[in-house]
């Protein structure tokens, strides 16, 4: 069976994250009380300051940091605006800092989102038909659904990915560390990465255990396709699952690194390898 991510796998995140930043660094500007080009400005520095010490800086979810920023303009956004808000002294608050941030702000940021599909995306989907295949996403499960929709209709073939449509499971939380299920070791070491890689993302697990067990088949039997190794396919690479990632110009080296050495890790370019790596 193959399991894939959704956005910044199938889609480019760079070009459908455009508006998205736009909207929320003008809600960061009236929350801080600045001008968008102050603002603007300022996360324009910080970013600057993160991309020069990747390691140092991630998305901090709960008090637990789960993912590098570098990687798409959804994830960049989340460490600078922490940064601004300790520019400006707002908010102190971590758990009221990240209903705001994580919360309010991204999901009315959110459907500012273009569309835009990375090349060869309905091909890589329509090739999937009468297979085991199924997008487990963070996004919600409707904006995704439309998405896969509308990718048919961009394609000039309406309804025709519409098997794939009933297959999106949206919400999945990989994010979200449970500290307190140990149905999986706690964490993973990478080469070249000053930090672990947190492992005990329970709701990720559940929903992926769930599709295997109704497609009656093994970890071995489970290939996993997404663009951020510690969001996507730290967990199905732990329980034995093959995984690729397809990597874009801000993957971080140690990621890329440990998959090409991995006896089951791939890394992607293009949708096109996807397709190959997934077989049939």
């Amino acid at each position: 069976m193959l399991i894939l991510d959704f956005d910044g796998t199938l889609t480019d995140a760079e070009e459908e994250g455009r508006p998205f930043r736009v909207g929320y660094l003008e809600d960061l500007a009236t929350i801080v009380g600045a001008s968008v080009e102050e603002v603007t400005e300022l996360i324009d520095g910080f970013t600057e300051e993160m991309m020069a010490n990747r390691d140092a800086h991630g998305w901090m979810f709960n008090g637990h940091l789960v993912a590098p920023a570098s990687v798409d303009p959804y994830l960049r956004v989340m460490p600078v605006a922490r940064m601004l808000l300790d520019h400006y002294d707002v908010i102190p608050k971590e758990s009221t800092r990240s209903r705001m941030l994580d919360g309010i702000l991204y999901k009315y940021n959110y459907p500012k989102s273009r569309i835009c599909f990375r090349e060869g995306a309905y091909e890589f989907l329509a090739s999937r038909e009468g297979t085991d295949t199924w997008i487990v996403t963070n996004s919600a499960t409707d904006p995704v659904r439309n998405k896969v929709a509308e990718l048919a209709r961009q394609a000039g073939k309406p309804g025709s990915l519409d098997w794939l449509v009933e297959r999106v499971y949206g919400f999945g939380k990989k994010y979200v560390i449970d500290s307190s299920w140990d149905g999986i070791a706690e964490s993973m070491e990478l080469p070249g990465l000053g930090r672990p890689v947190l492992l005990r993302r329970k709701r990720y697990f559940d929903l992926l255990e769930t599709l295997r067990g109704e497609a009656g088949c093994g970890w071995a039997d489970v290939r996993v396709v997404g663009d951020i190794f510690e969001l996507d396919l730290c967990v199905p690479l732990h329980m034995g699952a093959t995984v690729g990632l397809l990597a874009n110009d801000f993957t971080p080296p140690y990621e890329q690194d440990y998959l090409r050495a991995h006896e089951r890790g791939a890394v992607l370019g293009s949708l096109a390898e996807a397709a190959e790596f997934a077989g049939s």
